[in-house]
């Protein structure tokens, strides 16, 4: 049998260097170990661990932590096979009492076995971390955490199964308290792995330490521990904009115990990096006019739901490793030193693109990450969700380097290359969309399983849209999503259709016609058909610059271009409104509800009898859809024989 031989160490009161690792000596100086954690970072306890039940806090060992449980599992190769296959089968659900019209599913044995999710033997979480969330629940007048959502949602992503909840309101549309109870719970469970991750390093250390001061000069290296990965970093946040990182960030700090966060370095720097900036250049000239010709208001008027989204500092290029320190939180910590990554998926892809062009060593800080968390999921697929996906493939990779870990420590399935299938990712969002569905079947691999919420019915949002207004819908049959562009435009320039859509605009001396298009690749179809038509139209594309906004929007008004193009991307991220829209065809659905009727009460205004509004849609809009018209109008619509239906 192969041995390891240990060697002897004499540790003594000064600072000293081993294998270009800087530690603290015993006079209270901070002290970094060979294992890349701070010696003493917490107490090495032997604490208790409560269990979250909804009457008590019942102590149980650590050694039935859900932690334990999950990593110390080694996969056989039929298991690994099976989960190769990436064939997932719900096969159980259980309501949701916090989440109306909701439900919960999930894969293999159920893992919520009452209604009341807040009776659970198997959730449970570190002594201080329990006890200074009971406090900050009562500072801010919330209930007692054990009965609470934080409670609930806690032991959901306590079980170490992959989580898909895209049915969450988020802060910016009214639902601040939801939202902040989901957030609460993934930072409280961020922290739990965290610390008992630092707690297994600490005590397996001082295990290793005895035994060397007691043990003959050789040790099997079956008795060594394995107790890490090949890298520090454990827990992935990704976010889509600053401003929600700011709001992250700083409620992380508020549920760290105090005694972890006697100082707090670089604050400063990271309030003054990711608070608020006000940037001129996202403005219109015309927008810009009235900003500067109000001297008492500051801001033009932008709906509520985007003032509190974007009100902050919205730019989308960031990354910040947080390391937990003896009796400090270090921002701005290398990442391989780090204990958490905060980023968006755009800086992370821009450090992927520069590993794959060598202009960068490695991105190995991703190879041990066993928690992912995405939040606002939906905001980020309205940025580009090609980002997330890759980074999501990418992750937990073999390394291109050691990065001076001790291999004899690293766990088994790590070296096996295994180490997806033990990361468990969490995806929160407004609504869910196929990208997300797919990344969340192809990319999230965990054994444990999988859980996500359904919602059982959608009312829609037709009764926020102008009254009297005749909304036409017309279906056009698709066989596979393959064919849906070319179907899609096949029907709108009447080709496969008997209504006549685009020859009906054509032919239009009025001009004020406006074409909504959800996704940019739909844009470019439609811009390069109405160039081959020497159409006369004007463009509000992704890409599309303030100033040229601002003039095709004087060029609509005045009747100079009769047709406008405009995408459901920049809606969403300047929302522009349009003057003088008299006849609105949606070539495509908006993926966020509360668009639409935003986009249709454009035509507010338009004289009531020659205004109109048609939207074009298949059954493989079926999300988008019942979101916009309702569960029951939906399904009608689906299935009707007939292809054209009329809403009011």
């Amino acid at each position: 049998m192969k041995r390891r031989k240990l060697n002897k160490k004499v540790v003594d009161s000064t600072p000293h260097t081993i294998s270009n690792t800087e530690y603290w000596s015993d006079d209270g100086q901070s002290e970094v170990t060979e294992s890349g954690y701070d010696s003493e970072s917490f107490a090495l306890d032997e604490e208790h661990t409560f269990r979250l039940d909804a009457h008590s806090a019942v102590k149980t060992s650590t050694q039935e932590s859900s932690f334990l449980l999950h990593l110390e599992k080694n996969l056989s190769d039929e298991e690994v096979e099976s989960l190769c296959k990436k064939k997932w089968k719900y096969r159980w659900e259980v309501p949701s009492l916090d989440l109306s019209n909701c439900k919960w599913v999930g894969t293999g044995d159920c893992c919520l076995k009452t209604q009341d999710m807040l009776d659970s033997s198997t959730r449970d979480v570190k002594q201080s971390l329990y006890k200074h969330w009971l406090e900050v629940c009562k500072l801010y007048g919330g209930r007692d955490f054990p009965v609470s959502k934080h409670s609930s949602f806690f032991n959901i992503f306590n079980s170490y199964r992959d989580v898909l909840h895209c049915n969450k309101k988020p802060f910016y549309l009214k639902g601040h308290e939801e939202d902040s109870n989901i957030m609460d719970a993934y930072l409280m469970h961020s922290l739990n792995h965290i610390f008992r991750s630092i707690d297994l390093v600490k005590k397996n250390d001082t295990k290793v330490a005895k035994l060397q001061e007691t043990a003959e000069s050789e040790l099997l290296i079956d008795d060594v521990v394995r107790d890490r990965g090949f890298t520090r970093p454990k827990v992935l946040i990704l976010l889509p904009i600053r401003h929600i990182a700011l709001r992250v960030v700083k409620r992380l700090i508020q549920l760290t115990p105090q005694a972890s966060k006697v100082n707090v370095e670089f604050m400063d720097r990271f309030l003054e990096e990711f608070g608020y900036q006000e940037d001129e250049a996202d403005l219109d000239n015309e927008e810009l006019k009235l900003k500067i010709g109000n001297s008492k208001s500051q801001k033009i008027s932008k709906p509520s739901d985007y003032e509190a989204l974007f009100g902050g500092n919205s730019d989308d290029d960031f990354m910040i490793g947080i390391k937990f320190t003896r009796k400090s939180i270090r921002l701005y910590s290398d990442f391989y030193s780090s204990d958490m990554i905060v980023a968006s998926p755009l800086a992370l892809r821009e450090k992927i693109d520069k590993v794959w062009a060598k202009k960068e060593e490695d991105f190995d800080y991703l190879s041990s990450i066993e928690v992912t968390i995405v939040d606002h999921a939906d905001v980020i697929a309205m940025q580009n969700w090609e980002h997330l996906a890759v980074v999501l493939e990418q992750s937990n990779r073999m390394p291109s380097k050691q990065h001076g870990t001790d291999i004899m420590r690293i766990r088994k399935w790590q070296l096996d290359g295994h180490a997806r299938f033990y990361r468990q990712t969490i995806v929160l969002g407004h609504y869910v969309n196929p990208d997300i569905n797919s990344s969340f079947n192809n990319w999230c691999v965990n054994y444990q399983g999988k859980i996500k919420s359904v919602c059982e019915t959608h009312k829609g949002v037709l009764r926020k849209v102008l009254p009297d207004l005749r909304q036409i819908y017309e279906r056009f049959d698709v066989g596979s999503i393959a064919d849906i562009d070319d179907i899609r435009l096949a029907h709108f320039i009447n080709k496969v259709s008997s209504e006549k859509v685009f020859p009906k605009i054509k032919d239009s001396e009025e001009g004020g016609i406006m074409i909504f298009i959800s996704s940019y690749f739909e844009f470019v179809r439609v811009r390069n058909f109405l160039k081959s038509q020497n159409a006369s139209f004007c463009l509000l594309g992704d890409n599309t610059k303030p100033k040229d906004v601002s003039r095709a929007r004087n060029w609509f008004i005045q009747g100079k271009h009769k047709i406008m193009l405009y995408t459901e991307r920049l809606l969403f991220f300047r929302r522009y409104k349009i003057r003088g829209v008299r006849d609105l065809i949606i070539y495509s659905l908006p993926e966020r509800k509360e668009l639409y009727p935003e986009v249709v009460n454009m035509l507010e205004g338009a004289n009531n009898s020659n205004m109109s509004c048609t939207a074009l849609f298949s059954k493989l809009d079926w999300l988008r859809l019942e979101r916009i018209v309702g569960t029951a109008s939906a399904r009608r619509m689906v299935t009707s024989d007939k292809p054209v239906f009329v809403l009011c």
